[in-house]
């Protein structure tokens, strides 16, 4: 047996459909506010490397910036603490435990990629410049001018910079923002 309000009472039948509107409506902001905290709760479980490696998939457009440095461009390889940007005049490593920020530029539409290969953390990248004794730039959040020079020694805590004048430097991996690594001109 079914009772039908509206042939009984139209009040009772407008009461009704009040209630089940105010409730379906609680239930919809209920919803919003469980699948808002649960998106935050995945942003702060993220690195600043599963940032990077976001960025590198879409193709964005970042700034890595340090208080004396900002480069731009997209992120050819992200790896552990390491991020990989390239600018068009230079390969820049960018050591994400370091002193540096990303910002995006520019968000991309397609155009992404994937890491494959390369190194798998800041460390193993400055161990490559060590290996290949080519000539770097290093931005260090301790000194107001870029050091340039040639990796001679990967430390466990640090590297030795060979610089002008066969000055040594001693740099400890926390310190250093990025590498600059020049592309040749073909």
């Amino acid at each position: 047996m079914s009772a039908n309000f509206s042939d009984d009472n139209p009040e009772l039948e407008a009461l009704a459909a009040e209630l089940r509107q105010r409730i379906a409506r609680e239930l919809r902001w209920e919803a919003e506010d469980v699948e808002s905290e649960t998106l935050k709760q995945v942003l702060r479980e993220r690195t600043l490397s599963d940032v990077a490696r976001e960025s590198m998939a879409r193709g964005d457009v970042i700034a890595a910036s340090t208080p004396t440095l900002t480069v731009v461009g997209t992120i050819s390889h992200a790896r552990g603490d390491l991020a990989i940007v390239a600018t068009g005049h230079a390969l820049v490593s960018v050591n994400l435990a370091g002193p540096v920020t990303l910002r995006c530029v520019e968000t991309a539409s397609s155009g992404g990629t994937s890491s494959s290969g390369g190194s798998g953390s800041f460390k193993a990248r400055l161990a490559e410049f060590e290996m290949t004794g080519e000539l770097v730039g290093l931005v260090v959040a301790t000194l107001p001018d870029m050091l340039v020079g040639r990796i001679t020694v990967t430390a466990a805590d640090h590297i030795v910079v060979r610089g002008a004048g066969s000055t040594e430097w001693f740099v400890r991996f926390a310190d250093i923002a990025m590498v600059l690594q020049a592309l040749s001109r073909r």
